[in-house]
């Protein structure tokens, strides 16, 4: 992953105001010479009054209502639900900043191979559009599209092009274009056996792009309407491409998704994906020639928090739809299926009867659980003893998939009103399952590893010493050096200032100067959290707040102390029978050293809590 460059950084905040950022986004009011939002981060943005303050000067905003503060670039993870490294890139686009990497050699070789690569994949993006556009041999591909009923607005939004049937007419073309065979081998366009005879041959091109936009691959519907060939292809995965890790649509969905109102429509095809959006169901999109993956979930997440499945209705697509679920459900999301009426597939129902048909046939969604409940009692007799077992077993991954305990205990209640039988032993053949034991060590290994990142509003009267040097410590990250000498991390007993301890040791080593950049470091969510927060507070920022760093370096100094002298008193305690007398005297004066230590300490803050008073 690059690490970009302080001066980057810099450069996208001295083109870009915080202000200009936020109202990119959401309404932005001026009121008391302060600019606010209503807060977009709880309330969903329909707060009476905004408190949401937005700070040009110091380049940061803070929520009074939920707590949430950031610079431009959390702002931007948070609203994309992108990496700060995405953040980055997002914002340097808008500042029209180049990015600058502190990557070695090697890595800026693969990421010139990588930006080679996506450069290949947009030119031949355009000259397959052209060609369905303007070749002659494209006639069929474009007849076909018309049979098909696709429009000429989705034929551009989608990009669909054409790869002719001449197999050495692509590596001829590139090669012109000064692409070396070794990046050919790379691009996924080429067969992996036979180089360089293309993977595409007088097929309709579906490029494939990337959530930001760029071309990472190509899906191709062969129209030779031979027997011998399949009838679609997908890019194998490459550097930039991978299957389980992108969706059909996603880019020409993002506008939708985005606004967070609508669910994500997840169909079986290109050809689907394509009929809803020109239908108006634009949040829709598809996998890739693979079952649809938890990793794609995970993408999807970043928008939404309800998935729509509608999957065909033979017996694979009622099996995909199971799977689904159970993956959708398992990461926290809201899923529903959605049916068509008379059962077919949206391309088909386009084709045949026209997208005002298709938007009217798309039926609505029914939860998941009262799906495969239908679909359950339908296909076991649940009126005997048996049958009742094996439906329980069938919505047993989905039950598991339930990380709320009020959630399915509500599901097994209604089960055993169903079934005539007691939720007791719903439950007992539920947990004798071998899955049930997989669930629960991983629901161990959740909780041992710090479970479910979450939101924690910054409290600052439950501020520790320790935490409160370690924020201000982040504020000014040019006294650490000078502070390790005083507080060491054994010192600290604030599991947080531990972590943030840490991330001041890794940003000194490696010369990070930026707030964002130092963020990154802190992998836990609720110390970065609380970092950013003190960005934005005078407690932390001010730079004659060194007296109170003081103050609290000498507490935690002190309470290490008073340790020191508890452990030698049970020592003495213990062994004194045992110690001679020169050993005795060493731990007495030891102790005495300690006492004379504290006592000086103590009134030492005794006097400076006197004079604040």
């Amino acid at each position: 992953m690059p690490v970009y460059t302080d001066s980057t950084i810099n450069s996208i905040k001295t083109r870009l105001t915080m202000t200009e950022v936020v109202q990119s986004y959401i309404p932005v009011v001026t009121r008391s010479g302060r600019n606010w939002a209503k807060c977009p981060f709880h309330g969903n943005g329909n707060e009476r009054t905004p408190s949401f303050a937005i700070n040009d000067k110091d380049g940061f905003y803070h929520c009074f209502g939920c707590g949430e503060s950031g610079d431009m670039f959390t702002f931007v993870e948070k609203m994309d639900h992108v990496s700060f490294n995405e953040a980055v890139e997002i914002l340097a686009r808008k500042a029209g900043v180049q990015l600058e990497t502190k990557a070695g050699s090697y890595e800026r070789k693969d990421k010139d191979e990588l930006e080679t690569l996506y450069d290949l994949n947009m030119r031949i993006a355009g000259t397959f559009h052209y060609l369905l556009l303007n070749s002659s041999e494209a006639e069929k591909a474009r007849e076909y599209l018309e049979r098909r009923r696709i429009s000429k607005e989705m034929i551009e939004r989608f990009q669909l092009g054409y790869a002719p049937s001449d197999s050495s007419w692509l590596a001829s073309f590139l090669r012109k274009k000064g692409y070396s065979d070794e990046i050919l081998k790379k691009s996924g366009l080429f067969s992996p056996n036979n180089f360089p005879y293309p993977m595409f041959v007088s097929r309709l091109m579906f490029p494939v792009r990337s959530w930001q936009g760029k071309y990472i691959g190509f899906s191709g519907r062969d129209l030779t309407g031979r027997d011998d060939v399949p009838k679609y292809k997908n890019t194998s995965d490459t550097p930039i491409y991978s299957k389980r890790h992108n969706l059909f649509g996603i880019y020409e969905a993002l506008e939708t998704l985005k606004k967070g109102k609508d669910s994500a429509i997840i169909v079986e095809g290109n050809f689907d994906v394509i009929s809803m959006h020109q239908a108006g169901l634009t949040s829709a999109v598809a996998s890739l020639g693979t079952a649809f993956t938890e990793e794609q979930v995970k993408l999807l997440s970043r928008y939404v928090s309800r998935i729509d499945l509608m999957f065909d209705s033979d017996e694979a697509g009622q099996k995909s739809t199971d799977k689904a679920i159970a993956l959708i459900h398992k990461a926290g999301l809201e899923c529903s299926v959605h049916k068509l009426a008379g059962g077919k597939d949206a391309s088909e129902i386009l084709e045949k009867e026209g997208e005002e048909a298709l938007f009217h046939a798309f039926e609505p969604a029914e939860n998941a659980f009262a799906y495969l409940v239908s679909k359950g009692t339908k296909t076991y007799n649940i009126q005997s003893g048996r049958g009742k077992s094996d439906f329980v077993r069938y919505l047993s991954p989905f039950l598991l998939s339930t990380a709320s305990s009020v959630e399915r205990a509500s599901y097994i209640r209604s089960l055993s009103a169903l079934l005539s039988v007691s939720e007791e032993s719903i439950r007992a053949d539920i947990s004798s399952l071998p899955e049930a034991r997989d669930t629960a060590e991983e629901d161990e290994r959740d909780i041992i590893q710090g479970g479910t990142p979450h939101f924690r509003k910054f409290n600052p009267a439950a501020v520790s010493s320790d935490l409160f040097a370690m924020l201000y410590l982040a504020n000014h990250r040019e006294l650490f050096s000078q502070y390790r000498s005083r507080i060491s991390f054994s010192d600290l007993k604030d599991r947080e200032a531990q972590i943030i301890y840490m991330a001041l040791e890794n940003a000194m080593r490696n010369e990070i100067t930026s707030n964002e950049l130092f963020l990154t470091m802190i992998t836990d969510e609720d110390a970065r959290n609380d970092v950013a927060t003190s960005f934005a507070l005078d407690e932390y920022s001010a730079k004659n707040g060194k007296g109170a760093l003081d103050e609290a370096a000498d507490r935690i100094t002190l309470r290490g102390m008073e340790e020191r002298r508890d452990v030698l008193l049970n020592q003495l305690r213990s062994f004194s029978d045992s110690l001679d007398p020169d050993q005795l005297s060493d731990a007495l004066l030891r102790k005495k050293e300690l006492d004379e230590k504290i006592s000086t300490l103590r009134n030492e803050l005794f006097r400076t809590t006197a004079k604040e008073e």
